[in-house]
């Protein structure tokens, strides 16, 4: 009922990692997402089971912080489970996607959360022309606009998501912990591109919050 591919690069036991989640790992400062790398093959196989899923091979080269890859569920559904480092940017993203319901996004199926594991099982979405190779540049631009005003939906009372500000402080607050050496970027440059991320996400009023993409 359930499946795991296992060719490919990986750790070593077959069990294949996207290559920039394993760059990211191997660079990381602390130990939790090393440490939630290295359970990986014992923690896809557990999700893949609680779902009915047949998975297939990760997607290359992946991002940062999950392992994602395409299934298909005992009803023959083509679906993608998406096991993700439970990290402080995607704490809400089941939440939103609900509440997009599939407009400019997937649709959620199911999603689950386990300690330093959040896992999503999705609606595959199955490209067609990428964007970049179908229409000139200031084109592209008007399309991904277009696109992300059809996401700005105002949020429901009671709604978990975060301020935005909040967000940039946080992002700021890390951008100031370790600061560029002088010879990559003009200190005063730095300074101002800081106090810029502070102050714009302030500049709007209380009536107008929509749910905004991070990514």
């Amino acid at each position: 009922m359930t499946g795991v591919t296992s060719p490919g690069a990986g750790d070593g036991g077959g069990f294949e990692l996207p290559a920039e989640l394993a760059r990211a790992a191997a660079l990381d400062r602390h130990d939790r997402r090393r440490d939630w790398v290295a359970r990986l093959p014992t923690i896809v196989p557990a999700l893949a089971e609680r779902w009915g899923l047949t998975l297939g091979r990760p997607f290359q080269p992946g991002g940062q912080g999950s392992w994602t890859a395409p299934a298909v569920d005992t009803e023959g559904r083509d679906l993608v489970l998406k096991a993700g480092w439970t990290h402080d940017e995607g704490t809400h993203e089941a939440a939103a996607l609900r509440l997009w319901d599939g407009r400019g996004a997937v649709r959620l199926h199911h999603d689950h959360v386990d300690g330093d594991t959040t896992a999503l099982l999705l609606e595959r979405a199955r490209p067609g022309v990428e964007l970049g190779r179908s229409l000139p540049e200031d084109e592209q631009d008007a399309v991904v606009a277009a696109l992300l005003r059809e996401m700005w939906v105002p949020p429901p009372a009671g709604h978990p998501f975060r301020p935005l500000a909040q967000m940039c402080d946080l992002w700021a607050d890390e951008a100031e912990e370790t600061p560029p050496p002088a010879t990559a970027l003009d200190p005063g440059l730095f300074r101002a591109a800081v106090d810029l991320f502070r102050a714009l996400p302030r500049e709007r009023r209380p009536d107008e919050d929509v749910l905004l993409l991070t990514d």
